[in-house]
């Protein structure tokens, strides 16, 4: 990692970041965690690419109507593959994790 100037520091970045961690983490079981971090990491790659290229406002609407989209999946995937869940539960997060950073406040409303 390189030690920027804070000022100079990016959503884009740490974006990149959480995609680092990701392949490169020991922490936890990669087998375990290998459906989840695929969920993760499909998220944050196309958030990396949107963040861009999108204004504040445009992103926001985009993911918060992803994760609807994907609260709505979390309701039809009882008979759903575990892997798949997992993978599901990997998106939802990273996208939480980024809309947080963005605004604060939305898990709260």
């Amino acid at each position: 990692m390189e030690n920027e100037l804070l000022s100079r520091f990016t959503l884009a970045n740490m974006i990149e970041r959480e995609i680092m961690f990701i392949y490169k983490q020991t922490i936890f079981d990669k087998a375990y965690y290998q459906s989840y971090d695929e969920g993760q990491l499909s998220a944050f790659e196309q958030m990396l690419e949107d963040v861009t290229v999108m204004y504040e406002d445009e992103f926001i609407n985009k993911y918060l109507t992803l994760l609807d989209s994907v609260t709505d999946s979390f309701k039809t995937s009882e008979h759903q593959d575990e892997s798949i869940q997992y993978k599901l539960a990997g998106y939802n997060d990273a996208i939480l994790t980024i809309i947080t950073y963005i605004r604060p406040e939305y898990p709260y409303n």
